[in-house]
């Protein structure tokens, strides 16, 4: 950290070398892997059970929280430009609902749609690139 002129502390920019972008790659794959791996037992779980008060849809809401967070980093800027507007602007408002808003606000249909089939379809995309 440094001390900008008004004496308030500034972070250090980060310095870009080769082993730092090697880390950010393995960093973001398994990050996402860990995430595909919670869509998954969402759906073993099923949607019967899925509803406020579940385990599952808190793993849920883990999910989208976690996939906006490594979406929104600018060292994961080319990722995130392979998704859509509507699709990143849908990631950032689950995310704000399931953060802010609570579960009074989400519509549970749409909320498994999300992250039992938009999601992953997302990761595979991200992986694959």
């Amino acid at each position: 950290m440094t001390e900008d002129s008004s004496g308030r502390f500034q972070p250090r920019p980060r310095r870009e070398t080769q082993k730092r972008a090697e880390n950010d790659a393995e960093n973001f794959r398994a990050e996402l892997l860990r995430i595909r791996r919670r869509t998954t037992a969402i759906v073993e779980n099923g949607r019967e059970q899925f509803a406020e008060g579940d385990p599952s849809y808190d793993v849920a809401s883990m999910v989208i929280i976690r996939l906006a967070a490594l979406l929104e980093r600018p060292e994961f800027g080319d990722a995130a430009a392979l998704l859509t507007p509507d699709e990143l602007a849908a990631i950032r408002t689950t995310r704000n609902i399931a953060a802010h808003a609570g579960y009074g606000s989400m519509n549970d249909d749409l909320f498994w749609i999300a992250v039992t089939r938009r999601v992953p379809e997302i990761i595979r995309r991200l992986l694959e690139a």
